[in-house]
């Protein structure tokens, strides 16, 4: 996906939304107010000037700060994952729940990609529902929600918004769609939870590091073994994942879609455009049989002559070497391809050296 793709994850509006629900003005993000929170938030932002005696934000400027950057931030890892499950589908999803929802991050993404991808799904849509532990959040998230249903195309949505943890909401929860947008992160329990409670869709979206990896990792095998199906990243069902007990399936977006998330980035000195995440994508449906997709799970790499990448079908992973030789027109996917795209490759890779009779596609 081009830059100018990638803008789709945002209505034209959503800029003049957002600012409108928080009751600030275009400039307001760049203040202390909403700065000096982000740092309390990640202490690796320009730690020389990270005073640690100042741990102490108005809970509402936090909450705010969070809405700003990093709810904007993580709407288009929904999209990311969603575009790239080739089996799966909206279909007959009418009430969504976002656990650990902060200001609604989640639920605005999936109505965004809803309105955008599915808007025949989308009025078919009757209720969101967000569990956060923060006050604060919870109302911006509401507040948000009221400016978002005078918009036509969502007028017609209920919310419901509880304060406390997940797991006291879960199992009562029968919403078609669940969503874990960074909650499991910060919880110290076991997922038996999860594991033992019946679900017809679960999105995990969780930091694209290797310990939050490895957790998620034992939710995805358990899930295998009882045969629920992965549509993310998972190409193809096996009972335990086929990376290293040292590596791990993460993925990124580009946090500079929007301007103003490029002028704080710039001034808390966040030079990388890269945010990683990990994701989990899982369906009681019956998994399917697919041959030939692959997973592209790392950027080329490209050396004397050749292009280098890792790809996985779910059941083997490999680091692919295509030679210069071999690049032809029909294998342009597998090099230029973003990482987490799914790519058709009809010949089965008996090792990690490529030819152009491999001939893979992006789907």
């Amino acid at each position: 996906m081009g830059i100018n793709d990638l803008k789709e994850y945002f209505p034209v509006w959503y800029e003049e939304w957002l600012f409108q629900g928080l009751s600030i003005k275009k400039g307001d993000e760049t203040k202390d107010d909403f700065l000096k929170p982000l740092f309390n938030l990640n202490k690796n932002w320009l730690k020389e000037n990270y005073d640690k005696k100042e741990t102490s934000w108005d809970d509402l400027h936090v909450a705010k700060a969070y809405a700003v950057y990093y709810m904007s931030i993580n709407i288009p890892k929904l999209w990311m994952v969603l575009d790239n499950s080739t089996k799966w589908t909206p279909e007959g999803i009418t009430t969504v729940t976002d656990y650990g929802c902060g200001p609604g991050t989640f639920l605005w993404s999936y109505l965004f990609y809803l309105r955008k991808r599915f808007p025949e799904q989308l009025q078919k849509m009757t209720t969101v529902k967000g569990v956060d532990s923060s006050p604060a959040n919870l109302e911006i998230a509401q507040s948000l929600f009221e400016d978002l249903k005078k918009i036509k195309e969502f007028k017609h949505l209920t919310a419901e918004f509880s304060e406390g943890k997940w797991q006291d909401h879960y199992e009562q929860d029968s919403s078609d769609l669940k969503i874990f947008g960074n909650a499991l992160v910060e919880s110290t329990e076991s997922m038996d939870l999860i594991l033992e409670t019946p679900f017809k869709n679960m999105l995990i979206i969780e930091p694209g590091t290797s310990k939050h990896f490895q957790r998620m990792r034992k939710v995805r095998d358990v899930f295998a073994d009882k045969h629920v199906a992965i549509h993310f990243p998972c190409t193809a069902q096996s009972n335990s994942c086929p990376l290293s007990s040292d590596n791990w399936c993460h993925f990124h977006v580009n946090r500079f879609i929007l301007p103003f998330i490029q002028r704080m980035s710039n001034i808390a000195g966040r030079k990388n455009h890269r945010h990683h995440f990990c994701s989990f994508l899982f369906s009681n449906t019956t998994p399917s049989i697919t041959k030939g997709q692959w997973r592209l799970l790392s950027n080329t790499r490209k050396a004397k002559g050749t292009a280098i990448r890792y790809i996985c079908n779910g059941q083997n992973v490999i680091e692919a070497v295509l030679n210069k030789k071999q690049k032809s027109d029909q294998n342009q996917d597998f090099i230029k391809a973003e990482s987490g795209s799914v790519c058709f490759c009809p010949n089965d890779i008996a090792n990690s050296k490529l030819t152009a009779s491999h001939s893979f596609q992006k789907l």
